[in-house]
């Protein structure tokens, strides 16, 4: 009697069958580490292509819409199942294909095997399918959650928390730059339900937050970022005591914050970024508040927000900005620092000039140095701002 054959599926079939063992594939391939933990749809633990040394940045999801991806926050790095076992391996993807197999036990099946992991895989497909199809559905409804939100926002933020926290805790004068930008929004009271991990303390209530609209490189909105903030024991407007004080409602990756659009030849607000001439620069920073200090200083400079550093890669830029310079932490951690260097590498293969700035002033990022320029204006000393450029 012959060997069964061999049986033949395709790529996708083999992903599909992996989806269906999704759970099976992240124990083997992401094994469970000292700290790993399963949250909501998402298995985290550590990631198995590099030495991470602790639980919190590597996730993969096993439930939910994104089932059978995973995530690298730390890196930016990203994929389904086959490219975790390519992962784990440091192999190729035709290889991590082979191990696909293996796991699965596809090398010589009968025809009712066959048939029957045929069927298995038609029916992860429509699963998948529907999941994605229920994804996009509310990847739509939390675009619109957030875009009203940020509508519902009061324009004018001169005379509210929000200036007063930019001026006393950040040491940004909005009065200074002339305008304030467009991006931002003050509302009085913005709902919040969090847990304190540590805790588990329970926060909920509603409380004055900053907002800032997160939009595409075609200007649609995509999500709506919030910093809430409350009075603190000096009587000063602060971040609020909550375990996040800052959050994204809705998905942001790809998307930036478009805080300043610089001068025009003439002193006035520089064109909306869709209308830029060839050879434009962008400067790019994490959070807003380092976009406003970067103001500060090159009120002539065109500033996007990016949310986090994981996304610097990700932000979507026309081709007539040539010229990037992105203005980073001053952290020490290599992850941390991997993740700037893969964005340079991804702006550089678009053509551009990318330049990275760190603060080597004092303090972390360049707001720190803004405030510690200020008060060294202030007691009469003089200090200057180093940077780095790359």
């Amino acid at each position: 009697m012959s060997a069964p054959a061999r049986q033949q599926l395709t790529v996708d079939e083999v992903k599909d069958l992996l989806h269906a063992q999704r759970h099976q594939v992240a124990y083997a391939y992401a094994p469970a580490a000292q700290g790993s933990y399963t949250d909501g749809d998402g298995y985290w633990t550590l990631n198995p292509g590099r030495p991470d040394r602790s639980v919190g940045s590597f996730v993969v999801w096993v439930e939910g819409t994104k089932a059978g991806r995973w995530n690298d926050y730390a890196t930016g790095q990203h994929g389904d199942l086959l490219d975790l076992i390519a992962l784990n391996l440091g192999c190729d993807l035709k290889t991590a294909f082979r191990e696909a197999r293996s796991f699965l036990g596809l090398q010589a099946d009968s025809p009712e095997d066959v048939a029957r992991r045929k069927a298995a895989a038609e029916r992860a497909r429509q699963e998948k399918a529907e999941a994605e199809r229920r994804g996009r559905e509310e990847l739509k409804k939390s675009r619109k959650r957030a875009f009203a939100l940020w509508l519902s926002g009061q324009e004018r933020i001169a005379g509210t928390p929000v200036e007063a926290y930019l001026r006393d805790r950040r040491g940004v004068d909005l009065r200074q730059l002339g305008h304030q930008p467009r991006a931002l929004r003050f509302h009085p009271e913005v709902h919040f339900n969090q847990v304190d991990p540590e805790s588990g303390e329970v926060f909920e209530g509603r409380g004055p937050a900053m907002l800032g609209l997160i939009t595409d490189l075609a200007g649609n909105a995509l999500a709506c970022h919030r910093t809430w903030l409350a009075i603190g024991p000096d009587g000063r407007w602060d971040k609020a005591p909550l375990p996040k004080p800052k959050m994204v409602l809705g998905k942001y990756r790809g998307g930036a914050i478009r805080i300043w659009r610089g001068l025009g030849p003439r002193g006035g607000r520089g064109v909306p970024l869709s209308e830029v001439e060839p050879g434009a620069r962008v400067y790019l920073t994490e959070g807003i508040e380092d976009a406003l200090s970067v103001a500060m200083l090159l009120p002539h400079a065109r500033i996007m927000a990016a949310i986090a550093n994981t996304n610097f890669a990700n932000v979507e830029l026309p081709p007539a900005v040539t010229e990037l310079v992105i203005v980073a932490d001053q952290d020490a951690d290599p992850d941390v620092r991997a993740v700037t260097d893969r964005a340079v590498q991804v702006h550089a293969l678009a053509g551009r000039i990318v330049r990275v700035w760190r603060n080597s002033h004092g303090g972390k990022d360049i707001n720190d140095a803004l405030r510690q320029r200020r008060a060294e204006l202030e007691r009469g000393t003089d200090g200057k701002l180093e940077t780095e450029d790359r």
